[in-house]
């Protein structure tokens, strides 16, 4: 009787949760882009209260856009380990760096006060993140990368 506990297979893996896939490492992504989304999403709504009359937003506004910045290099971090020891999908981490890179751009131009730049592309970068959130809460995020079949290069 031991042997037969012994030779049992493994659990099968909860329906549309697909074996061997991201599970913690999509979690910890999933939190931290919701952080970041968060904080992106307060962006336009502190410009707006600035934009109202209250000018103190300004500096609230300013602050969170460093909060943003850090945000976003934690979710790069947690983009990674989700690709490589979560055997995710490698694009979230490429999105992640090119959000990083465009919040520098975004501060750098609202610092300048230039503002034919700073606000079409802080449309983007909410749209883009919001979008990024949406999908990460989608079966598709479960599923593990796949990998090249015997005899394809990787």
């Amino acid at each position: 009787m031991p042997s037969a506990v012994l030779a049992a297979s493994p659990r099968p893996s909860p329906p549309g949760a697909p074996a061997g896939g991201p599970r913690a490492t999509l979690w910890l992504l999933r939190l931290v882009a919701l952080v970041h989304a968060g904080l992106v999403v307060g962006q336009p709504v502190l410009a707006g209260i600035y934009l109202s009359g209250r000018f103190d937003a300004l500096a609230t506004h300013s602050l969170n856009a460093g909060l943003v910045i850090l945000a976003c290099m934690v979710q790069f971090g947690a983009a990674l380990v989700y690709v490589w020891p979560g055997r995710g999908r490698g694009w979230p981490a490429l999105v992640t760096a090119m959000l990083f890179f465009a919040e520098g751009i975004q501060t750098g131009m609202g610092y300048a006060g230039k503002l034919a730049v700073h606000v079409p592309l802080g449309v983007a970068v909410v749209t883009t993140q919001v979008v990024l959130v949406v999908w990460l809460f989608r079966a598709g995020a479960r599923r593990p990368r796949s990998r090249p079949k015997a005899g394809e290069q990787a």
